[in-house]
């Protein structure tokens, strides 16, 4: 809704290591799903109203019986046990799997055998549901009685048996619980988990639900055993799951930290997915995998390989996009212990966005951003599109996107926003909106990249600019030049947006932005002054330029 709730988690966390930093979340069926490392084996999920464990477990014993006491000839060997359940209303929406199995030998004397319900776990369960056989095979529910009844008796008669009566109940298996993953994404209507805290063993395996108009209740928490709805990735071979990317192009991606694997749907129930790997050379870290698009708009996944840094794979195929910025991912500092990569994609600014710890740091220090839409690929690579980020944005533990009305209390808007997690400060951050960080004015300070006139050899005299910018009133910059990567830099010449008429766009000159003796010349945009008020945008500068010989 559009108000504020506090939500009590409904087991102990684990704080310990890299645990309270690795929650991971994803959202199906208005319900919000969440991998982390508990004291309980349990995947967890927000309903909308409750936070609780996935699913419903088991009763722990089987139920108890005795004969009713009353005057008849009830007889025949019967087998019961109890599944419980939870309803809204008359709908079912979950049922565990069943109990121990209680075999009973009726006296004959008796009108009816009388079940008493084993201790129930407690998970929010509304009804416990009864099912009876003749044979200990096939099992049929012939009662669903609400929690508070303890007891509930049979008068079947045997020669009659159950199955023209009641409804057959499925088999066992078919609602087995979900364990305590690390990874989480959707495809196909159906949740997809990957990894395990709790069972090593389980690292490298991928497992997912039932789509949601299978039969049964409650498929986005549960498994369903005879369809096989699992597979494990090679082992041990390259380590453990690093991550799970959202469904791109009809497939979703599974990443370890050296390999990569393509799942890709086949359209039957059983064995619903096949595995194509894609490399045993490249992987991901954990937090760097981001689906997006490229520079043609067609989607693809973006992702940090250990190695070699920024990758994508697309309709290109596996592409290494970080030639640009090694020597900024030359500081990566892959011992970090606390977060070593967070990262999005933010559909409106078109831009991946990496945080990532660098040398001496456990958390994130650095941002190194892709201009998707600037990016460019030829036969020696993907190249161009990059900026590095500093300042409290690049701090962030954790990112996320959500609408930009957050504080409202209104209907939530379709306008998505990055919102960031910092350490220390416990806040969270709603980031590309206003023109403060918490309250505080920020200052903008925007460096280009080098600019060479010809080659290295050659000296450039830099004269004048001129400045198109989109007209802001009241908005205005400095503007200065660099030469050879700081060893002397121009006076800042202040330019204003301010228009003069009713144009958009204005054209500033700057005839004294002078450089001379110049082989590389980087320029400096700076806010003049903090603004509260004010937003600046910059579409293009031009310069008059004089080459001044050779070294």
């Amino acid at each position: 809704d559009t108000t504020w709730h506090d939500v009590t988690v409904s087991d102990t966390v684990s704080l310990a290591g890299f645990d309270q930093y690795r929650w991971q979340a994803i959202s199906l069926h208005g319900k919000a799903f969440f991998a982390f490392n508990s004291d309980v084996d349990r995947l967890h999920v927000w309903d909308g109203t409750t936070f609780r464990r996935v699913g419903l477990a088991a009763p722990s014993a089987a139920p108890t019986g005795a004969n009713d006491g009353g005057v008849g000839t009830f007889s025949g060997t019967r087998y019961y046990r109890v599944r419980i359940a939870t309803l809204s209303g008359t709908t079912v929406l979950l049922r565990s799997e069943p109990s121990d199995v209680l075999t009973f030998a009726p006296n004959g004397n008796d009108t009816g055998i009388t079940v008493t319900k084993p201790t129930l776990p407690g998970e929010g369960e509304t009804h416990w549901e009864l099912e009876a056989s003749v044979d200990n095979a096939n099992f049929y529910r012939i009662a669903r009685i609400v929690v508070a009844t303890s007891t509930s008796t049979d008068t079947t008669d045997i020669a009659a048996g159950y199955a023209q009566t009641y409804p057959l109940s499925e088999d066992i298996g078919d609602y087995t619980l979900l364990g305590s993953p690390r990874y989480l994404t959707i495809d196909a209507d159906r949740l997809v988990w990957a990894g395990s805290y709790e069972d090593e063993q389980l690292g490298s395996r991928v497992g997912w639900t039932p789509v949601r108009n299978a039969d049964g209740v409650g498929n986005d928490e549960r498994q369903e055993l005879d369809t096989d709805p699992t597979v494990d990735l090679d082992g041990f071979e390259g380590g453990s799951i690093t991550g799970l990317s959202s469904t791109t192009a009809g497939s979703f991606f599974a990443f370890k930290i050296n390999h990569i694997y393509k799942l890709v749907r086949t359209g039957a129930r059983s064995a619903a997915y096949d595995v194509v790997t894609i490399s045993k050379d490249r992987g991901a870290l954990h937090g760097s995998v981001i689906s997006g698009v490229d520079q043609l708009g067609r989607p693809c996944i973006y992702f940090i390989d250990p190695n070699v840094g920024p990758c994508r794979f697309g309709s290109n195929g596996l592409e290494w996009c970080g030639s640009d910025i090694r020597e900024s991912w030359n500081l990566k500092n892959l011992d970090a212990t606390k977060v070593v990569c967070s990262g999005l994609y933010d559909p409106v600014t078109r831009q991946v966005q990496w945080n990532i710890s660098t040398s001496g740091s456990n958390t994130p220090d650095l941002g190194i951003t892709l201009q998707t839409d600037a990016v460019r690929s030829d036969e020696n690579g993907t190249h161009r599109g990059w900026a590095t980020w500093d300042g409290n944005r690049v701090k962030a533990l954790c990112m996320c996107l959500y609408s930009d009305n957050i504080e409202t209390g209104a209907a939530r808007s379709r306008v998505l926003r990055p919102f960031i997690g910092l350490e220390g400060l416990g806040l969270v951050h709603l980031c590309d909106t206003g023109t403060t960080d918490n309250g505080v004015a920020y200052t903008t300070h925007v460096v280009s990249k080098p600019y060479v006139l010809q080659t290295i050899m050659s000296r450039m005299k830099v004269m004048a600019g001129k400045l198109m910018a989109k007209a802001v009133s009241g908005a205005s910059i400095a503007v200065k030049v660099t030469r050879d990567f700081g060893v002397e830099s121009s006076t800042p010449r202040t330019v204003t947006m301010t228009p003069t008429a009713s144009e958009t766009q204005v054209m500033a000159l700057i005839d004294d932005l002078a450089m001379s003796e110049a082989t590389v010349v980087q320029f400096d945009f700076i806010d003049v002054a903090p603004s509260t008020t004010t937003r600046w945008e910059l579409n293009q500068l031009a310069l008059t330029q004089t080459r001044e010989g050779s070294n």
